[in-house]
Formats: C-alpha cells, structure tokens, sequence
C-alpha cells in the first residue's frame, strides 16, 4: 500500500462527504481520484465477495437487490447503490468504504458496471462473480450493435479467468460470453406473458450466432430472449442451474428449483432480473434460496424506476424507461397488461440535449401498434414529443386520439382533455425526467 494511494484514497473520501452534504453525485471524488493516481483500484483489497452485475437493461435494479437480500441475510454490503457505473463511479464508491489498511471490510461488494466500461475496470478490481443479465440493442450512437458490446464485453470477461459466470441461459448472445467456461446459467421457462412468436418491435438476434441458420424458438419472453435451437449446428438454450417456473405475475412470484419466491413484480423482466439476482446470491454460497426468498419479499424498485401517486386525484404509473426500444416495449406489456378500465399513456422523451444521446431512430422499433385499443389517449411530451406523435402515427395510431406538445408547463391542461388511469413512459437522458415527474407528483404543475 502506497502513500499515493492512501493519499489518494483520503481525498476521495472527503470530497464523498462534501458532496452528500451538498446533495451532489457520486461521480466526482472518483474523477479526481483516477486523475490524482490512475491505478488506485488496483491497490484496493477486498475481505468479502466481489460480485459485478452488467448488461444491457435491468442493472441498477438487480444490483440493488441482490445488496437488499445481503443486508436482510445480516451481512455487510458495499454497493453503488445509484447506479453510477462507470469507472469514476465505481471508483467514488470503492474508495469511500477504504479503511487505513487499504481494504474494504465488507462481507459482500455489489458493483453495478456499464457493459462497455467493464474491460477498463477489470484492470484493477477482479470480481469473484460477473452476472450477465441480457445484451440487447441500447444507445446505438454509443454502443452500436449488440454484437460490438458482446465483443467488448468478452474483453472484460477474459481478463478475469478466475471469476464465476452466472448468465442468462435464455439469451443466444451473453450465454456464449462463456467461451468454453463453465458459467452458472439461469432461466424462465414459459410463463403467461411468453409468447411464440416476437410480439415486441425488436428481435437482436434471429440467426445462429455459430452457422448463421435461422434460430427456431418454442417461446420468446421479449426481444430475443426464450427457448431457443438452431437446427443445423445444435446451437440451443443450455440447461439451466437455476430454473424459474409457475410464474405468477398477479403477486410477482416464481418458483426457484421449488421454491417459491415473491417478488411484488408484476412486470416479466423484473421477475428475471429477480432470477438472476437470486442465481449469483445462492451461486456464490452467500444465501440459501429460503434466505433470498425472505430478503426479496419487501425489496421495492426504486422510485426513479417504478413508482405511483396521483395527479387530479387520477392513479398515475411512472415508468422510467432506458433509451431503447427492448425497455420502452417492456413498459408498454406492463401498461396494456393491468387491469384498469380507461387508460392514457404520456410518452415523455427528452434526450436531444445530451451530448452523444441526440439519436431517435430507436423510437422507430418500439411496438407502438399494441397502444392501439389500450389506451385512449397518448399525450408526447418533451423535446423529442413530435417525434414520439410521428412514431405513433407510422404504427396507425390515430391522429385525434394523439395530444402533443415540446412545453412540459402545459401537462396539466393537456391531461384534462384525457381520462382513465396515467401511465407514464419517461425515456430521456440520465435522470432528465425529473421536473415532469417530481412536478406531477407534487402537483405543482
């Protein structure tokens, strides 16, 4: 251990504690750190089990999980719990909970980090456990194709030959991160939402990513997640080590290899990420399943992700949405799937003022034709809203029952002319949602 690094680790530290009194991210002791001394992760030590959770969507609320059914259990557990995942982020954190010895003195680190990011982080941290939850298309102005972030994503994992992988078992591109490894698979088998064929406006991969043949599914979950076989090489969905079954998506409950584990999910992916979760805590021997079970049963999504209030005393749904068609077409089947007798939709994309983020093109593969008969009204707010309407009309949604407006002051006057329950799909750029949402919610809008 250093005198750099200790040094470095002690500013870290004190700007942490300036920035929770002042409210600010968790970004910046972590910038000034790697700045100070590039490699003060890799002088870290770790007393307890490393665990890194990626993928392309369903990290911050997967990690967070599996760091509530630790902390349930009675263990200690370091985690970025607000899904900073790039390097600084992870750096603020990690150095935040450094002791004077140099070491992190917790029986469990929980590590949400970016997909593309992991090969430069795993230059100095080396986990025990990487779960993989899905890779799918998202951020295609930064990320490009799925297959480029499997290209770099497998970077990362061969720098850690020593670390236990638990993938998804239903996915045809992240199961083959194993690459001849013996990986910890985890899979859904049919549940009521699984469908045979791809009702959703994407499919990443419909080929054998071996022969290029057509892949044949006995069922899809969304995207291209499923049962999945390749007829002419035998390319298929391998067995899996723990097997989600019986789902019941009224309570959000699985059975585990037979053990019945309730959520409070009602939406399919949370219930995987909830598998998945449950997959690394029992893989790395840190949980029983009775034990993730009990842990699960009062973990709550986070607010930034789901949450519900009233607006002019209507129910309104909040779903925060990444910029990807997989995650908005997933909160569309949640909205369609409930129960309520009237609903309208407010689709709030706001992504046109961040660097990098300008892209709309995935608006085009959203399968919007669903709202159709769903929902009454669509209102499109933010930046982006002209953009949303013409999405809605290419899908033959009509052009009356289509409200939009840039002026997100006037969404209050705007609801009036609807009625029903609110569903809201919020796709903007790293927490741009939150005037809308925290106005509505406050009702001063």
């Amino acid at each position: 251990m250093s005198i750099r690094f200790m040094s470095t680790a002690t500013m870290s530290r004190g700007l942490s504690r300036v920035g929770a009194v002042m409210g600010r991210g968790t970004n910046l002791p972590g910038e000034v750190a790697l700045r100070m001394y590039p490699n003060v992760l890799s002088e870290v030590s770790f007393r307890g089990t490393v665990i890194v959770v990626t993928g392309s969507n369903g990290k911050t609320t997967t990690s967070n999980m599996i760091a509530h059914v630790m902390r349930s259990a009675g263990l200690t557990v370091l985690n970025n719990a607000k899904g900073s995942n790039m390097k600084p982020g992870i750096a603020a954190a990690v150095l935040g909970a450094v002791g004077r010895d140099g070491s992190v003195d917790s029986d469990v680190v929980v590590l949400e980090v970016d997909e593309c990011m992991a090969r430069f982080v795993f230059d100095d941290i080396k986990p025990d456990y990487l779960l993989v939850l899905n890779l799918l298309r998202d951020q295609v102005t930064r990320n490009g194709h799925p297959g480029l972030v499997f290209d770099k994503l497998q970077e990362a994992v061969d720098k850690i030959p020593d670390a236990t992988l638990v993938l998804n078992a239903n996915d045809p591109i992240s199961q083959r991160l194993s690459n001849g490894r013996a990986p910890v698979y985890f899979g859904m088998e049919r549940c009521e939402r699984s469908t045979s064929t791809c009702e959703t406006g994407t499919q990443d991969m419909k080929v054998c990513p071996r022969c290029f043949h057509a892949l044949e599914y006995d069922y899809y979950h969304y995207n291209h997640l499923g049962k999945f076989r390749c007829p002419n090489c035998g390319f298929a969905t391998p067995a899996a080590d723990f097997v989600g079954s019986d789902a019941h998506l009224s309570d959000g409950s699985l059975l585990i290899d037979g053990t019945r584990v309730t959520t409070g999910f009602t939406a399919p992916y949370n219930i995987f990420n909830a598998l998945g979760a449950a997959a690394v805590c029992c893989a790395s021997g840190a949980l029983t399943l009775d034990q993730f079970a009990s842990g699960i049963s009062d973990f709550d999504v986070a607010k930034t992700r789901i949450d519900s209030f009233e607006f002019d005393d209507r129910p309104v749904t909040l779903l925060m949405t990444k910029l990807n068609a997989t995650s908005l077409d997933q909160s569309i089947s949640f909205a369609i799937g409930r129960p309520d007798a009237e609903k309208t939709a407010v689709l709030y994309v706001n992504n046109a003022l961040y660097t990098g983020l300008k892209d709309i093109s995935w608006l085009y593969d959203v399968a919007f034709e669903r709202l159709r008969g769903a929902v009454s009204k669509v209102v499109c707010l933010g930046t982006r809203a002209l953009d949303a309407a013409a999405c809605l009309k290419v899908a033959g949604f009509p052009a009356k029952d289509i409200i939009c407006d840039t002026d997100v002051s006037r969404t209050r006057e705007l609801l009036r002319q609807t009625s029903g329950s609110i569903y809201v799909f919020a796709a903007s750029a790293f927490g741009n949602e939150g005037r809308l949402v925290e106005e509505m919610r406050n009702g001063t809008l």
